[in-house]
């Protein structure tokens, strides 16, 4: 029923952790695909030790890569592969709790407009929420919903604007509707990207509390590196020109340039990447012709409104939300 995609770069210290927990699922239909993504340590070797030992080892394709296809590009190769009703995407640096398949595959058999399952991805790092599904501002960024609250504040289910493809489950369906992963991004706002054109095309997105994942947050890719910082400044801005309907940009105008011009400070000034910013937004620009084609055949299928679309974006000023920020502001 479900393919499990699995991309790994250089995560010899974390991929056999995450097919451990993987194992010991209590949801058995499933496979796994597993894309190497030229990775130069160990890795190799531990999925191939991996797959000898364990009982799923039958169950599992490994695809080694020669070259770095990014987050977005492993996950195309690994589709290739996968044969799955659902496909479930697993970043190499967590651990799914036992009832974390069977919880996703219940929420989705139980709608068939759900297009898009959301983990509960807590942090190993101190136990608060990494991601109770992800949000979109008014300013025209994405966001990890609840991100730092404790895990009890998001027990509910309920539908949400996306989910973190770290830990989430895809209907194989909407996914030839609308497209999968776009291989532009690289890394970073991939998930983004697909929520909005999920969204967009009419399909609902349901956050499962009981899909708990705990994340080794950025040991891929590094906390604030160059590499990390790059992407989100570009790849942001992609998501605004491919996916915001114009109106919608005309009326979240104001949001979008105080949001501008906080990123401005805090990547470019506080952590003294201001040459990386506009380089970012320098590439996001030349990337604009092929956005536009692409958002072409979006819009064509496009059936949410600007207000309801509008309506599901988090304001800048909402209470929660703008603590959250301010406290990341002063403290990292």
């Amino acid at each position: 029923m479900i393919s499990v995609i699995i991309v790994n770069f250089n995560g010899e210290h974390l991929i056999a952790d995450c097919l451990t927990a993987l194992e010991a699922q209590t949801f058995r239909d499933f496979e796994t695909v597993i894309v190497d993504n030229g990775s130069v340590d160990r890795s190799s070797e531990v999925i191939m030790e991996f797959m000898k030992r364990s009982p799923m080892g039958t169950k599992i394709k490994f695809v080694p890569l020669k070259k770095n296809l990014g987050f977005a590009g492993g996950n195309i190769e690994a589709l290739e592969y996968a044969s799955g009703k659902y496909l479930a995407l697993l970043n190499n640096d967590t651990e799914p709790h036992e009832g974390w398949l069977e919880a996703l595959s219940n929420a989705m058999e139980g709608d068939p407009l759900t297009g898009i399952c959301a983990s509960k991805l807590v942090s190993c790092r101190d136990g608060t929420i990494d991601s109770a599904g992800d949000g979109y501002t008014r300013s025209l960024k994405g966001f990890k919903r609840g991100e730092g609250s404790l895990p009890a504040r998001f027990d509910e289910p309920m539908y949400v604007f996306g989910a973190c493809a770290g830990a989430a489950l895809y209907r194989r369906s909407m996914l030839e509707e609308i497209g999968f992963l776009d291989n532009d991004f690289f890394l970073i706002h991939e998930d983004t990207d697909l929520n909005i054109r999920a969204k967009l095309a009419g399909w609902k997105i349901l956050f499962v509390p009981t899909a708990v994942v705990r994340h080794k947050v950025t040991s891929s890719i590094g906390y604030m590196s160059d590499m990390q910082t790059y992407y989100t400044l570009r790849n942001s801005e992609l998501v605004r020109m491919k996916d915001i309907p114009l109106s919608a940009f005309v009326l979240c105008l104001p949001e979008f340039l105080v949001g501008f011009l906080s990123e401005l400070i805090y990547f470019g000034l506080k952590h003294g990447k201001i040459r990386l910013f506009f380089r970012a937004k320098r590439d996001a620009v030349r990337l604009l012709p092929r956005m536009l084609k692409k958002r072409r055949s979006i819009m064509a299928r496009r059936k949410m409104s600007t207000a309801a679309l509008i309506k599901e974006m988090t304001p800048m000023w909402e209470r929660d939300f703008l603590r959250r920020k301010l406290t990341k502001f002063l403290r990292d």
